[in-house]
């Protein structure tokens, strides 16, 4: 789930279960799987952060018993092919 403040900032909010920490990796982060960690809230992992006007694709990251593990978020305001396979989620920021 997203939500949008505003101001240019964006809270992502992960509600699936996950033993393991949770990353906010993207286009907006370089795909870094290491940079934008998540915190555990009330048994949901989010992270706000700022970004400038425009559209970003994302996903959730975790590594489960050793799996890395990529997830869509299916509440974000588009979707888009990957390179890799599959679809990434769109944020729009106007």
């Amino acid at each position: 789930m997203i939500l949008k403040h505003g101001d240019g900032t964006v809270t992502f909010i992960f509600d699936q279960n996950s033993s393991s920490p949770v990353y906010l990796t993207g286009d907006f982060n370089n795909w870094s799987t290491q940079i934008d960690p998540m915190q555990l809230v009330d048994n949901k992992w989010q992270i706000t952060i700022r970004l400038k006007p425009g559209a970003y694709q994302f996903k959730y990251f975790t590594i489960d018993n050793g799996q890395m593990n990529w997830y869509n978020d299916w509440r974000s305001d588009a979707y888009v092919k990957s390179p890799f396979g599959g679809e990434n989620s769109v944020v729009i920021i106007d």
